[in-house]
């Protein structure tokens, strides 16, 4: 699984998440992420496998990426749901692979 992280824009990046004590926000399965990718919805720079980034503007993105190309798919509401607690909390993401 990749999990998720709030973040927020101006905190460092930790090495890993219980040397920052953030909290998991939920995650993403392997299958997902690639159906999500494939779709144009995530980008395809980022990998499953890899730690990665995603602040407050891309966050933005991604969201309206989904109401453009797939506002009614039933895959896409582990992301929605993600990017929802994210802009809630007026912060971004931090994924890392597990």
């Amino acid at each position: 699984m990749l999990d998720f992280y709030l973040l927020d824009d101006d905190e460092n990046a930790p090495g890993y998440p219980e040397e920052a004590g953030i909290n998991i926000v939920g995650s993403i399965d392997f299958e997902t992420f690639e159906r999500l990718k494939a779709k144009k919805i995530i980008p395809e720079r980022f990998d499953y496998h890899s730690d990665f980034r995603w602040d407050m503007s891309l966050v933005q993105q991604i969201r309206s990426n989904i109401q453009k190309q797939a506002p009614n798919d039933s895959g896409v509401g582990p992301l929605l749901q993600l990017l929802d607690i994210a802009k809630a909390h007026g912060s971004g993401l931090m994924a890392f692979a597990d």
